[in-house]
């Protein structure tokens, strides 16, 4: 009769990291179209190398957000290891990247990438 209100913690876990690469993709993408505002209004020069990089961390960081969403595992190693380069970028990188590893820790401890379909 009644259902449990707890939200499943390891569902939990995929969908706070996916928000989590979501938000680290708009934010470099805001960065970058910054630094490029600043470059041409202030006479600087932009240097094109950096921000295709900047962008292409950001398409990779928003199509792992995909991935773990839907319980891939490319994406949950993808996952890791941008998370373990998060933890270089002190200090606020460093708790992203910490948050971002508990949380694809938690949700393969739920057996989420298993390679089972998920659950809708």
């Amino acid at each position: 009769m009644f259902e449990s209100v707890t939200p499943d913690p390891g569902q939990d876990a995929l969908r706070r990291a996916g928000r989590i690469f979501r938000v680290v993709a708009i934010l470099v993408v805001l960065g970058t179209a910054l630094q490029a505002v600043l470059a041409f209004t202030g006479g600087g020069s932009l240097r094109l190398l950096p921000l295709l990089i900047n962008l292409a961390l950001a398409v990779v960081a928003w199509i792992t957000a995909e991935g773990i969403e839907a319980q891939k595992s490319w994406a949950r190693w993808v996952g890791i290891v941008l998370g373990l380069l998060e933890l270089l970028n002190f200090p606020i990188g460093t708790v992203i990247g910490i948050a971002i590893l508990l949380y694809l820790v938690r949700a393969s401890k739920a057996g989420l990438f298993s390679g089972a379909t998920p659950a809708a």
